[in-house]
């Protein structure tokens, strides 16, 4: 377009009459209130999305046409005003947020690692409630990372546990630089020192050569676990270019998954390769080498909580990325772990709740599921009702017994055609049950075919070796009376008035709306009230003043810089112009000649009594009487 067609187009739009409903829309007549500001800040704290918000804000009005803003303006108020952080003060702020954290809990941990410059290369911190549960429920912990959660790409890690209520809770978050060995030895020595020293018992991971060093230095008595998941997860990937590749995936599985001793795993496995003709892949060469770190028959002889997979940490992970993306601040993905820390504690409050207020009824007439049900949490009680169901596909036969010593063989019925047979010993003098299964040492539940054979040994009360601490409802747990972290909004003294305004008025609307009468009496009184609040400030508009005695913090940080006058060029009447120049007059007749040979005393006479050119302007000017060959001016 040539500059006569733009200009004739400008002088158009400036001369063409605008409709109300197209100036509504224009940006000077859209506006955010407060009560909006504030809703947006809550929505975006809480993770929320803007287009969420903005349609609450829709169903609240009527629709859109009754709004006096756009969904663009919510976007553009979050990115301004809330997410406004460089990368400067996003990481001074990240470090207020650890100290103010410390300051309210003084068990509240933090550890940084800096680079030369200042930067952050490590970080790992862990609030009071996350410490104080390790102690129940440190035992057996998860850990991955994961990417894309900061504008960083700080690698974000996090130590996931297991509660009494079979829920995942969160004992520690790490920000790395790098997934190198030394930079793991590091956080998980961090780690450590903040959870006491206390290494768990189990441990697991992905299947990463950098952990599996790290931890072997820093927790060599801990049992590493790699995640099986993950694993059957490459099987197809690292096979498809096999023949029959959907016939090798079907057949390993069966090998993980369905041999009950280390012997038959290993005979099972050599099978499948020389059926297969897969004795020279690499790969599975290499898994088979690290069998003891992976499979369940080498694992499951030690207490897991029921985890065989990092899947736990990667729930974790999935929360945050729900609400944070790789353009994120530091300050908002703490935010977002924040909320995360409260979710997990108030599902396990309200867990907590359920087990002492209501109680789940036994399926059966055996006084072993009764035992369970007094002891147990609704949720570990179901996973023992569970067992109970499936004693009923399960058939008990004795195979020898000496000395209250016996041997079972329990068949389970899988399916219509298959048959698994578990071996299942009884010891009637120590009142010892141990399946082949290995459920109870790996998960804490009894499972179905040891439930058959004590059914048939008629056992009327397991021994408490079998009834966990670590699932019962009755233990008091000094964690639950810790609150989780959260950081406080630091408001201007404007929001925090209207946010408790906005929580006193909520009651008030409440009580008067049961009624028309109190809805008249209510609105009179905001009439009243309205009034004299622009009474007051109608009053108060024009000058004002501010002594040190009436001055505080809050009138100090409502003052406002004047208006700010923009100038084209140096003013012609600087402040102290007139000034200079006298000044500038008077050292020039200093250095005259004309100077030395007058009587200085004349000359300070004769400028103190032409006051008209110097007077307001040099009266702090004192004039000395020289000495005897002294031609110097004394000011």
């Amino acid at each position: 377009m040539s500059v006569l067609g733009s200009f004739q187009r400008l002088c158009w739009i400036i001369h063409t009459p605008c409709c109300p409903r197209k100036a509504e829309m224009l940006k000077q007549h859209r506006e955010l209130s407060m009560s909006i500001r504030r809703t947006i800040e809550n929505n975006e704290e809480a993770g929320i999305r803007p287009s969420k918000t903005y349609q609450s804000f829709v169903a609240a009005a009527g629709g859109h046409r009754e709004l006096n803003f756009i969904e663009k303006d919510v976007r553009n108020y979050i990115t301004r005003e809330v997410q406004n952080v460089s990368e400067q003060e996003d990481t001074k702020e990240f470090g207020k947020y650890l100290l103010r954290m410390k300051e309210k809990n003084q068990n509240f941990f933090f550890e940084l690692q800096l680079e030369e410059d200042q930067s952050i290369k490590l970080a790992f911190w862990a609030d009071a409630r996350s410490r104080a549960a390790f102690e129940y429920f440190g035992d057996v912990i998860s850990f991955d990372t994961t990417y894309n959660t900061n504008r960083y790409n700080l690698v974000c890690g996090s130590f996931v546990g297991v509660n009494h209520h079979g829920q995942s809770t969160l004992l520690g978050c790490s920000l790395m630089k790098n997934e190198e060995i030394e930079s793991f030895k590091w956080l998980f020595q961090c780690w450590l020192r903040c959870m006491g020293g206390n290494a768990p018992k189990g441990f697991l991971t992905d299947q990463c050569a950098s952990m599996k060093r790290a931890l072997e230095a820093c927790m060599p008595t801990t049992i590493h676990r790699w995640c099986i998941w993950h694993i059957m997860k490459k099987i197809p990937s690292k096979l498809n270019g096999y023949k029959g590749h959907a016939d090798i995936e079907q057949e390993i599985s069966q090998v993980i998954w369905n041999s009950h001793s280390k012997d038959s795993f290993d005979r099972n496995w050599n099978d499948f390769l020389l059926n297969f003709g897969l004795v020279d892949n690499k790969w599975l060469s290499d898994l088979y080498e690290d069998r003891h770190i992976w499979v369940p028959i080498y694992l499951d002889h030690h207490f897991w909580a029921g985890m065989r997979s990092t899947q736990r940490s990667e729930s974790m992970h999935s929360f945050f990325n729900k609400y944070i993306t790789q353009n994120s601040s530091l300050i908002q993905f703490v935010k977002q772990y924040d909320n995360c820390l409260g979710s997990r504690e108030q599902a396990e409050r309200e867990s907590d709740a359920a087990d002492f207020h209501t109680v789940i009824p036994c399926a059966t007439k055996s006084s072993i599921e009764a035992q369970f049900q007094d002891a147990y949490t609704h949720a570990k009680f179901r996973e023992v009702q569970a067992q109970f169901r499936g004693k009923a596909n399960c058939i008990t036969r004795l195979k020898n017994s000496a000395l209250g010593y016996s041997v079972y063989e329990v068949g389970e019925q899988v399916s219509s055609s298959i048959f698994n047979k578990f071996v299942v010993t009884y010891d009637s003098v120590a009142a010892e049950v141990k399946c082949q299964c290995l459920l109870f040492e790996s998960r804490g539940i009894l499972c179905r075919h040891a439930l058959s054979v004590l059914s048939f040994e008629q056992v009327s009360q397991v021994s408490p070796r079998y009834i966990l601490e670590r699932w019962s409802k009755k233990v008091k747990r000094r964690h639950t009376h810790i609150k989780s972290s959260h950081d406080e909004p630091l408001m201007e003294p404007r929001s925090k008035r209207f946010d408790q305004l906005v929580f006193r008025s909520q009651n008030i609307c409440e009580f008067a709306s049961e009624s028309e009468e109190l809805t008249a009496i209510l609105h009179r009184a905001y009439d009243n009230v309205m009034a004299e609040m622009e009474a007051l400030k109608a009053k108060r508009k024009g000058t004002s003043s501010l002594s040190h005695e009436e001055a505080n913090l809050e009138s100090v940080n409502e003052l406002q810089s004047p208006p700010r006058i923009r100038t084209r060029g140096r003013p012609k009447n600087r402040l102290g112009s007139k000034l200079e120049k006298q000044i500038a007059n008077a050292t020039k007749k200093k250095k005259t000649k004309v100077l030395s040979e007058i009587n200085l005393f004349d000359a300070a006479s004769a400028a103190h009594s032409n006051s008209s050119q110097y007077q307001g302007h040099v009266m702090n000017y004192q004039f000395r009487v020289p000495a005897a060959g002294d031609n110097s001016l004394g000011v």
